[in-house]
C-alpha cells in the first residue's frame, strides 16, 4: 500500500474527505502513537555508571529516547 492508496482508505473508512493537510497530520500522528507505542529492540540503549555519595547521575546516551528500565545493583 502506498500513502495515495493509504489516503483513499481512510477517507472510505470515515465517510467523510479530508484535505491534504488534515490527511497529513492524520498520518503524521498515527506514526508517531505507532512509534511510541512499540517498542522496537534496535532502538534500545545501555548504559553503565557508578553510583557514588559524590555524583549521584547517570549520563544518558546520545540518543536518548525514554527509559526502558533501570536497574541499581549493590555488590
Amino acid at each position: 500500500m502506498n500513502y495515495t492508496e493509504l489516503k483513499a482508505n481512510i477517507a472510505d473508512i470515515c465517510e467523510q474527505s479530508f484535505t491534504e493537510d488534515q490527511l497529513d497530520m492524520f498520518t503524521d500522528q498515527a506514526e508517531q502513537k505507532i512509534y511510541n507505542t512499540v517498542q522496537i529492540p534496535a532502538l534500545r540503549r545501555n548504559q553503565t555508571g557508578n553510583l557514588t555519595v559524590s555524583n549521584k547521575y547517570l549520563v544518558f546516551p546520545t540518543d536518548f529516547l525514554y527509559p526502558f528500565s533501570l536497574a541499581v545493583i549493590g555488590a
